[in-house]
């Protein structure tokens, strides 16, 4: 009887009315399905029993009261968007904001979005060769998102994630107008990882739909007022914190860039940072304001002693930050209730420590004449692009990704930043032979040259940019723009420090020695008719060095570049699989 009573209620329940499950769109993880008893969330909810438990229950100051206890990941894809909806239109009925996590606003969502991107992408290359956009937020943040944030995964995204993060990017640039707003590449990431792309649009869309700074700070001005914003906020919340932030340089827009450009990304653990965006989809940047000076003082608070007087600026001081939220002293429920406390006044009121959001907003408004006064004073990061790709016979592959090479794009001298690269040596097709490399290259100066890794955990490419042509010199050629690169895992550059490297040593009573004085500028490129190299290492070796049929190549600690593990920790000799050569070329 009872099955029967269950077959029924199922039958009764219209699939539209059932909320959107949610969906790791930027890696493709799973997502824990489980809604846990007893914490007020609908076990099966749908648009008449709502996302809550509670039907009867329309009090928004609950709903967010839940958000802070946590959403199960497998309703944060409707939660979100409902939150951020019933924010941003506080006018809007119950109902109509729940309609927007529901299976009934599917279709017309991912409508709207295949009409912005065949506005935005008429073809399918425009994809390919589109950029992820930073905002503001800087072009080494943005690789250090794509390539491996540990709240982001710790991992690389996959290109179908990063894909997914250009459109919406770049919808949320030429569709909505965004020019500026640091915050936007984190956020987007937060929501593709519980949402499909449309649902991300259409959120990231609700946040800024009435031009107001609830949620982002869309322009510089309002960025600057915001950072202005958090320093007044810590003044009068915490004053003896905000007195030592402020002398050594955190309360100023570059000095609060880990909590204003990358949303606590890099100072706390990814389910925190989670549990960060369960709130702010319904309190907007009110939460970022009282949850990041909560977190100041309590990690100040928890400074050792000789930590504190070492830290003499910004840079240490997050870093202490980081250190006492990945601790075992950090416990985030009770932070948070330090951050949402109230306290009692001699009439028994209670009242907010921090100050309410109609109070923010009004300081927020009031600190934007003195942004726009001192708005030339906020650094700017022009957008980076890829370097483009020329299409041959024979197609790139190890600097196919548009990541990678705006990596490549980074590191290359201003005036090849904007370049195309042409592929002129490919083992693949030309074969493997040091004669066939110098024939490919003899005509040819500004060379990037990658090889691919075999037998390594995960795709590795490492490579050099060769400033002269390639050709058999034993005696060495180059000069101090080579360097050497990985390209994945976790792009880096290893550049040529001077011309004259000097090597410090210590004494046994620890007093620097007299430097050693290694001049090498001359001998960058190294090549004969049995390998080609780059670097000159202490004991002979090179930093990157290539055998005579460019199958088995080596690396070591190089002088000049200063390199560490080039390839993995421990690994100096390895495998080569394919090796490509390109040119960079300007149009």
């Amino acid at each position: 009887m009872e099955s029967f009573i269950h077959d029924v209620d199922q039958i009764e329940i219209n699939p539209l009315d059932l909320f959107c499950s949610s969906i790791d769109t930027l890696r493709g993880l799973p997502i824990d399905q489980i809604i846990p008893p007893n914490s007020n969330w609908s076990a099966r909810p749908t648009r008449n029993s709502g996302i809550n438990s509670n039907a009867s229950n329309n009090d928004r100051q609950e709903i967010r009261e839940m958000c802070r206890r946590g959403i199960p990941p497998c309703l944060r894809c409707a939660a979100w968007i409902i939150n951020v909806v019933s924010a941003s239109n506080p006018t809007m009925s119950k109902s109509d904001c729940d309609d927007y996590g529901t299976l009934m606003k599917v279709r017309i969502l991912e409508h709207g979005w295949d009409l912005v991107l065949k506005s935005l992408f008429p073809d399918k290359t425009d994809i390919e060769r589109a950029d992820v956009l930073d905002f503001g937020l800087g072009h080494e943040n943005i690789m250090s998102l794509i390539h491996g944030d540990v709240v982001h995964g710790g991992v690389a995204i996959p290109d179908g994630g990063i894909q997914s993060l250009t459109m919406v990017l770049h919808a949320a640039r030429d569709s909505l107008g965004i020019e500026f707003c640091p915050l936007l590449p984190d956020i987007a990431c937060l929501l593709l990882s519980f949402m499909p792309e449309s649902y991300a649009y259409a959120t990231i869309r609700q946040m800024v739909v009435d031009d107001s700074s609830y949620f982002l700070a869309v322009s510089r001005v309002q960025h600057l007022a915001w950072c202005k914003t958090f320093s007044d906020l810590m003044r009068r919340c915490f004053p003896q914190t905000a007195v030592v932030m402020e002398q050594i340089g955190v309360l100023t827009p570059v000095g609060l860039e880990p909590i204003l450009k990358r949303f606590f990304v890099t100072l706390l653990r990814r389910k925190h940072v989670l549990r960060i965006m369960d709130i702010f989809t319904g309190e907007g940047a009110h939460a970022i304001f009282r949850i990041g000076t909560t977190l100041c003082c309590l990690s100040h608070a928890h400074l050792g002693e000789s930590i504190r007087k070492n830290c003499d600026n910004a840079t240490i001081f997050w870093e202490g930050v980081r250190r006492f939220a990945h601790s075992k002293h950090f416990q985030f429920d009770i932070f948070l209730n330090q951050a949402y406390a109230v306290t009692k006044t001699f009439k028994v009121i209670t009242r907010p420590v921090f100050p309410r959001p109609e109070f923010v907003a009004r300081l927020i408004s009031n600190n934007e004449p003195w942004a726009e006064a001192n708005q030339s004073n906020l650094p700017t990061h022009a957008d980076k692009k890829s370097l483009g790709l020329v299409e041959g016979e024979v197609p790139i592959e190890l600097a196919k990704d548009s990541a990678g090479r705006l990596s490549l794009a980074l590191w290359l001298p201003p005036v090849l930043q904007s370049t195309k690269l042409e592929l002129i040596y490919s083992s693949n097709y030309h074969g493997r032979s040091i004669e066939m490399f110098y024939r490919c290259c003899s005509s040819s100066k500004h060379t990037i040259t990658t090889m691919e890794v075999l037998d390594m955990n995960e795709p590795t490419v490492i490579g050099m940019y060769a400033t002269q042509t390639w050709h058999n010199n034993p005696d060495g050629y180059g000069d101090g723009g080579c360097f050497l690169f990985r390209l994945n895992p976790m792009p880096e550059c290893f550049r040529y420090k001077s011309e004259e490297m000097r090597i410090t040593s210590f004494d046994e009573d620890g007093e620097d020695a007299p430097p050693t004085h290694v001049n090498d500028a001359g001998q960058l490129m190294i090549s004969s008719d049995s390998f080609i190299s780059m670097g000159v290492g202490e004991d002979g070796a090179s930093g990157l060095r290539l055998n005579e049929d460019l199958t088995r190549g080596s690396t070591s600690h190089s002088i000049g570049f200063g390199n560490r593990e080039l390839v993995g920790k421990g690994i100096e000799v390895f495998e080569v699989g394919l090796g490509e050569t390109c040119v960079a070329i300007i149009d």
